[in-house]
């Protein structure tokens, strides 16, 4: 090997570890690296010295040290001057990419507001209004857009372009806060705020008729596919539309939702499957094959509480168990998840009491096969935490 590459290597390295090590004096103990020795000197100076942490993270060139800037960010809103800093003096391939995480944490921050709540102790308040600009002179959405899940997708869309790399970078924003969720609430702290304001509904923000979103599915959309699906699979089956998708096609949810989730039941379901994949990319929408199933127990009741809509061909469509959608959106916890959950408690179509039977019916199975990676303690938390929230 090139001696002046293996030393950039063993550099690179060591830069990386030096950081993960200075990350702990921060609180941030999910990253895996050699530990450093840091002399009370220095634990002082890299504790105070926050414009060059920050810039250090910005120009790592490990994606999981540098992305990392996210969760510093979250547990300490403290440093918005120093970001603010490190983007007026940085040079600019640097400033930008602080910029970038910068707005990751901010449409994050919306998005997981409600879990951040719970787990912190308190609302995060890494403050917006300093880096307006950020978003606006990329033509990007505010965070309060959509709770930030717009934000994200298309700050993933501007990053791809910037870079010339087509990389998941919205999943290594998000690896970041899940981490850090799972690192706070297994500190299982006593101080949480007791009751959580639940987020009001989207509002219309300035300039987003400007925008350039990608497109999302309304009512309509949902109902076309539907009729599409029955002209061309011909063979009998169930369908069931779930999450948002189920929400803004029963009316309950206004507007539209990113794009629909279904689960399948047919003789020949990779034939069906199939026959759905060709729609998407006809019709052009998103569609994904996913249920609550795939994530938390389903309570045994769940197909005769799944809500019939119509027969499309000799397709049966279902809304499915509505109980099963808010307990898998309780176990998310995002911001927009929650919202859902009081949605359907306002409108009737769940109630407080039959939450509650479906939780106790499912709870002894978390924790085990195939659910063995949901902890039952933070399942128990999280439910008890929003609980609290619904019945105020």
């Amino acid at each position: 090997m090139d001696t002046t590459l293996n030393t950039h290597f063993i550099a690179s390295w060591d830069e990386a570890d030096q950081l993960i090590s200075i990350l702990r004096l921060w609180g941030i103990e999910y990253l895996v690296g050699e530990r450093m020795s840091i002399g009370s000197s220095d634990d002082e100076k890299n504790q105070q010295d926050g414009v060059m942490l920050i810039k250090r993270l910005a120009q790592c060139t490990y994606p999981r040290v540098r992305d990392a800037l996210i969760s510093l960010c979250l547990l300490h809103p403290e440093l918005a001057w120093a970001v603010l800093e490190a983007l007026r003096t940085s040079q600019p391939e640097v400033a930008e990419q602080v910029a970038v995480l910068t707005l990751a944490t901010l449409y994050l921050q919306r998005l997981w507001s409600i879990r951040l709540t719970l787990v912190l102790g308190h609302p995060p308040n890494f403050p917006e209004q300093p880096f307006t600009s950020l978003w606006y002179n990329r033509r990007l959405p505010p965070p309060v857009y959509h709770d930030g899940k717009w934000g994200l997708t298309l700050l993933q869309e501007f990053e791809q372009q910037r870079s010339g790399l087509f990389l998941n970078y919205l999943a290594d924003w998000q690896n970041q806060v899940d981490h850090l969720l799972l690192q706070e609430e297994a500190y299982h702290r006593e101080a949480m705020a007791p009751v959580v304001r639940l987020a009001e509904e989207d509002v219309q923000c300035e300039g987003e008729s400007e925008m350039s979103m990608r497109p999302n599915v309304d009512k309509r959309q949902i109902e076309n596919f539907l009729r599409n699906l029955g002209r061309t699979f011909r063979k009998p089956g169930r369908l069931y539309l779930v999450g948002g998708a189920a929400l803004v096609h029963a009316g309950l949810r206004s507007g539209s939702t990113q794009g629909i989730d279904v689960e399948v039941h047919a003789a020949d379901e990779d034939e069906m499957m199939d026959v759905i994949r060709r729609l998407k990319d006809t019709l052009k929408i998103n569609i994904e094959f996913a249920s609550p199933g795939d994530f938390i127990p389903l309570p045994s009741q769940w197909e005769m509480n799944a809500r019939y809509i119509a027969r499309y061909g000799a397709i049966d469509v279902f809304y499915f168990d509505f109980y099963s959608i808010a307990l898998s959106k309780i176990e998310r916890g995002s911001t927009r998840d929650i919202n859902d959950v009081k949605l359907l408690l306002q409108q009737g179509i769940i109630t407080l009491q039959g939450l509650d039977t479906a939780y106790n019916e499912i709870l002894p199975r978390v924790g085990k096969r195939p659910y063995n990676r949901l902890d039952p303690t933070q399942f128990v938390s999280r439910y008890t935490q929003v609980r609290q929230m619904l019945d105020e």
